[in-house]
């Protein structure tokens, strides 16, 4: 693992990376040495504070600390690898979503130094979360469209009014186990096709 290398592959998109920063642990001490980016991601900037495990540990969420402080024994031991998903409050308060990687060569005893990578994934996940958000929304927005327009197919067809047009949908969907908005796919699709009244008869519905 490279101490000073800064930026590590993880894509935002076109000239954009998630924030990143290396450190190299003294187990024996409890000092760090941090690359800039791991104090921006802390929310600070180099010389302001020196950087030790108990700092690191203050600003992980209380609910993650454990699992840092098991990588950072489990590593301190045995050497090897490890990484935890865990969250960081910066020196102003905002949370940061961090991947932490470290890692200490085995065999070399007693083991001294932990080097490690921190990436800043906080708004990769929150695009993330946007685009299921969105996906989401079209989704439902799409559902309620075509049940509108399967709907008004039913009332002018078949002169009723919407609520026992939605309850024709309502039953079909019941009976073939089948989500409404599916059903109303069907019926669109089949008035598309010239199989509209086919398609009523199939279902019982007389036209």
């Amino acid at each position: 693992m490279e101490h000073k290398r800064e930026t590590y592959s993880f894509s935002l998109g076109p000239g954009s990376e998630c924030p990143s920063g290396t450190f190299v642990l003294d187990v024996s001490t409890g000092r760090c040495d941090w690359t800039d980016g791991l104090y921006a991601i802390h929310g600070y900037t180099r010389g302001e504070i020196v950087p030790t495990v108990e700092l690191a540990l203050a600003h992980t969420h209380a609910e993650d600390r454990e699992p840092v402080r098991r990588l950072i024994s489990d590593i301190s031991s045995y050497g090897g690898q490890g990484a935890t998903f865990h969250r960081i409050l910066d020196s102003t308060g905002n949370e940061h979503r961090v991947l932490t990687v470290a890692q200490a060569y085995e065999g070399r005893e007693p083991i001294t130094p932990i080097h490690g990578v921190t990436i800043d994934l906080t708004r990769s996940v929150d695009a993330e979360a946007g685009r299921a958000a969105s996906a989401a929304v079209a989704g439902a927005y799409a559902s309620r469209a075509v049940i509108e327009q399967a709907k008004g197919i039913i009332m002018g067809l078949l002169d009723v009014q919407s609520d026992k047009a939605f309850s024709i949908l309502a039953t079909r969907s019941q009976h073939t186990n089948t989500k409404l908005a599916a059903v109303a796919s069907e019926l669109t699709q089949a008035a598309g096709h010239g199989a509209l009244l086919r398609t009523l008869r199939r279902w019982g519905i007389p036209s």
